[in-house]
């Protein structure tokens, strides 16, 4: 049987703290609680004559909840997690019946679409289309070169930095079939807008830009991980088959982090995966659009998942896919050790092989949040400092988890500061 979750793990799945205390309150209003292997089903008695059925699959983990909210997991799922966890959930030979479909219907999905429950294979393109895509990058490429060229010419203050001005141009990358500068265009508007020191930013942005527009012209003379990155960079499309016929690589991947995020209705779930032994990095990247129902399962956070992982292609890989699993996922109470010169160093590996990256993970161990003439810092034992950026409500919970004395913390760090996402303390991971 699997075990029940920390109180720790129970809160990286809720949506907001609000869901997580409301889901507190509900001890007492279950029945027919149970739970059989990866499942766990209850009914939560409410307001109306009808009681709440609510249902996990701890594959996922994925919930199911009569109830009309549109919280994702709602307080009655996480209401059922909080109730096993403290072990007030028996077990039972079989599933409640209103249970009992929609994990039969989950477990034909799974079955149905192969290992890790990827999508059906798509058709990959012809030679022909592809190479029709790359002669439609390559002219809007010129294009934007000869755009930066302009800018530069003229000089930053005479330059249009509105929204609408880098629409227009982001607009026609867009129509070349190169999404990826599109995105990184628009976000210059933002960076204008909201940085003190916006020339010296949109500066390193232009010359970033120009040296991915020199890279794609000289494909043919650049190694093939290198190709990939640049592919990758400029928004040319990876097929899920290409990616799962891939050598994987079979590890006991610790899963430190997770978080789901939201604009224009695409939900993106991210999660972050650090190999027990390679100390490899790997972060699992699922959309879906207008709810955060994914097509595939992500792990729990603060679980030891003994797995395959294929990686998408590229100088410094880091998105990869979930593939076989092994065993059951087990919590690790253990981290091993990571210092900020480490951490620092691996970025700059990763950013010798890929010079577009923008940021890549890292985990501090023994480092205290503090802050200093209102700015947030992570200081280790021998005093060395390194920034930290985030949300302030963040900041000040990451503070209060640590009551003022050494934990490990989990982030993402862009060259200047250090994004926490999840921090490890007493045994387990809490996500942030």
């Amino acid at each position: 049987m699997t075990s029940p979750w920390t109180a720790g793990q129970v809160a990286s799945v809720a949506p907001d703290a609000a869901s997580l205390a409301a889901a507190r309150k509900l001890a007492g209003s279950w029945s027919h609680a149970g739970n059989k292997g990866l499942a766990l089903w209850g009914l939560c008695q409410g307001s109306g004559s009808k009681p709440y059925q609510a249902v996990v699959d701890l594959r996922g983990p994925a919930y199911k909840c009569s109830c009309p909210s549109r919280k994702f997991p709602c307080k009655h799922a996480l209401g059922l997690l909080v109730e096993w966890s403290e072990g007030r959930v028996p077990s039972a030979a079989e599933p409640a019946d209103f249970a009992a479909e929609w994990l039969l219907r989950r477990e034909e999905k799974a079955e149905g679409t192969g290992e890790g429950g990827d999508e059906a294979p798509k058709k990959a393109p012809d030679p022909a289309t592809a190479q029709k895509r790359a002669d439609r990058v390559a002219s809007g490429l010129a294009e934007l070169d000869l755009w930066i060229t302009d800018q530069i010419r003229s000089g930053l203050a005479a330059m249009d930095t509105s929204w609408a001005g880098f629409d227009a141009i982001a607009a026609r990358m867009v129509d070349a079939q190169a999404p990826g500068i599109a995105g990184t265009l628009r976000a210059l508007a933002g960076t204008v807008a909201s940085t003190e020191n916006w020339p010296e930013k949109l500066l390193d942005e232009l010359a970033r830009l120009h040296l991915l527009v020199t890279a794609h012209q000289k494909l043919s003379e650049l190694p093939e991980d290198l190709v990939h990155s640049v592919k990758a960079h400029v928004g040319y499309p990876v097929t899920t088959d290409s990616v799962m016929e891939s050598t994987p690589v079979h590890e006991n991947w610790m899963v430190l982090g997770s978080g789901i995020t939201e604009e224009k209705r695409l939900f993106t779930r991210t999660v972050w995966m650090r190999g027990r032994t390679s100390r490899r990095w790997a972060m699992l990247l699922d959309f879906s659009h207008g709810a955060p129902n994914f097509s595939t399962e992500a792990p729990p956070v603060g679980f030891l998942v003994d797995a395959d992982l294929h990686f998408y292609p590229g100088a410094a890989a880091l998105r990869a896919r979930l593939g076989a699993t092994h065993s059951e996922p087990q919590p690790f109470t253990t981290l091993p050790s990571g210092s900020i010169d480490a951490a620092l160093q691996e970025f700059t590996d990763a950013l010798a092989a890929d010079p577009w990256l923008r940021s890549w993970p890292a985990v501090i161990s023994s480092v205290v949040p503090s802050f200093v003439d209102g700015a947030w810092f992570l200081v280790d034992e021998s005093g060395t400092a390194l920034r930290a950026e985030g949300d302030s409500d963040l900041l000040w919970k990451l503070l209060g988890i640590s009551g003022g004395y050494p934990v490990a913390v989990c982030g993402t760090w862009n060259a200047q500061a250090l994004a926490p996402i999840s921090v490890f303390t007493g045994g387990q991971v809490i996500v942030l």
